[in-house]
């Protein structure tokens, strides 16, 4: 009787990623460079070549996979830690109160020690000298309110009052910087940032700021002028550098792919197509975008935060530009925020065309609702092939024996490196068990669980919390659906 079982053995298919994939997000790569500025943790996995190791059976004859020329690009992980000031406090009649609250903030007493800074008559910044310790224990007890809580955001009141004591403390100004962006507060302008760059001139935190802005308005031009400035000043770390260089290159390639490109809007979406006016085709993807918006995002319960840009390649100008692996028809890249799509003969074949549209406008609206969290690629393209309407069948149309499955927690990565006989394995596991958490557990739960994700909580415990069983017990019930299906031969 076949039946499936559920592998267990260590594989290295999360660690493996395209061009696309090992550029990521701007985001991720800003939180990098202030790691080497105001002192944040890092740990970096060094570049070199994995092996892809895929479970074989006798029912499944898988040829080994060939040894990984692409080299993995760094992950990183940040722990934020803004940069506390030391504090001398002169003599003056304040003297002995702000040593006292130099102490709170110290000792964890952080409501008492802001209290008693809010408390200061106003006459006590009239002196120069007390006035700039005074913005500087505002900067500290910010850097403790964020440690405490774990959050940048924790301490972007103290640091907002402490520059506004003394506009020219740079620490504190970068780190309400770091909170305001990490907020998202619309307080963080072009202007404040302008104003970061005058007083630290040789951090590269609001270039890389500018740069991701530039990005999202697509002038790739002026990011990348942002992203060299960026660069000059992180020539003391070799991993930001090579990061930069690699992002660079990475906007030039598109920039040059797409600069005799047309361009059309609709309501929610830009398409950027090769060629000449061609009316018939971004007439017909715009069309296609906009029903995807209405459906996919009422499903979801989210729609985009801002228009999404299509770029329309032809076959060969798609795989030039985006150097994703030969069996892809489309992708969503993260990093640039555009969906691309080659269009060669969509005319002709509209199902795909449609097919290979929505399934990218799922991946775009999930980052966008995400923000930059992470969800496991299983996942989302699981629910990109339930959501796009054409999902391939269930597992159990394929199998003719003893197949052993892939752990889940083993396809929460990037699949751009994987080989096509593996990929297809993967994204068959990926819509089959989506498929099993929508119909048991309904569409609410799965919108539950991704604003869980979209507020940085770990995939596990979100599970847990929303489906109310473990992730692991998920999978094993998600295997034993699969069997009773088979011994009952539905498909």
């Amino acid at each position: 009787m076949p039946h499936f079982i559920l592998e267990t053995k260590r594989t290295t298919m999360q660690t493996l990623q395209t061009e696309r994939g090992s550029v990521g997000t701007l985001l991720g790569l800003l939180v990098l460079i202030i790691a080497l500025y105001v002192g944040h943790q890092l740990w970096l996995k060094h570049k070199g070549p994995r092996r892809l190791e895929v479970p074989t059976t006798a029912s499944m004859s898988v040829e080994p996979a060939p040894q990984s020329t692409d080299l993995i690009d760094e992950q990183v992980h940040i722990e934020l830690a803004p940069t506390p000031q030391p504090v001398q406090i002169p003599t003056s009649p304040y003297a002995a109160m702000l040593t006292d609250i130099g102490q709170m903030i110290e000792q964890g007493k952080l409501q008492e020690a802001q209290s008693k800074l809010q408390a200061l008559p106003p006459d006590a910044l009239s002196d120069m000298a007390i006035r700039l310790n005074v913005a500087t224990l505002w900067n500290n007890l910010g850097v403790h309110q964020a440690q405490t809580a774990g959050t940048m955001g924790a301490g972007a009141f103290a640091y907002k009052t402490a520059v506004s004591i003394n506009s020219r403390n740079s620490t504190a100004y970068m780190n309400m910087v770091l909170a305001y962006w990490e907020l998202k507060d619309p307080g963080l302008t072009t202007e404040m940032l302008e104003e970061a760059m005058r007083v630290a001139p040789e951090n590269a935190m609001p270039h890389l700021i500018l740069a991701q802005r530039f990005i999202e308005k697509d002038e790739l031009s002026n990011a990348t002028t942002h992203l060299e400035h960026a660069k000059a000043h992180s020539v003391d770390s070799p991993q930001a550098q090579s990061f930069l260089n690699n992002q660079i290159a990475y906007i030039e390639k598109a920039r040059k792919a797409e600069q005799n490109f047309h361009a059309r809007d609709s309501s929610h979406f830009t398409v950027k197509y090769d060629g000449g006016e061609d009316y018939a085709v971004w007439t017909r993807v715009l069309e296609i975008l906009e029903d995807a918006y209405r459906d996919i995002g009422q499903q979801l319960g989210h729609y985009p935060s801002k228009p999404i840009l299509v770029v329309l390649h032809t076959r060969q100008s798609f795989h030039n530009a985006t150097s994703g692996p030969a069996w892809s028809d489309g992708l969503y890249d993260p990093s640039l925020g555009r969906i691309k799509v080659p269009t060669q003969g969509a005319l002709t074949d509209q199902a795909w065309l449609t097919r290979v549209l929505r399934h990218e406008f799922v991946h775009a609206l999930l980052d966008d609702r995400l923000q930059g969290h992470r969800i496991p690629q299983w996942l989302n393209e699981g629910l990109a092939m339930q959501l796009a309407g054409d999902a391939p069948p269930d597992i159990p149309a394929f199998i003719r024996g003893e197949v052993a499955l892939i752990n889940l927690t083993h396809l929460e990565g990037s699949w751009g490196g994987l080989p096509a006989q593996y990929a297809m394995v993967a994204y068959l596991e990926g819509n089959s068990a989506t498929r099993y958490l929508i119909d048991r557990y309904g569409m609410g739960t799965v919108r539950d669980l991704l604003d869980r994700l979209s507020k940085g909580e770990a995939f596990p415990a979100a599970f847990h919390d929303r489906v109310f069983i473990t992730y692991d017990d998920f999978q094993r019930r998600w295997v034993d659906t699969l069997n009773l299906s088979l011994q009952g031969g539905r498909t």
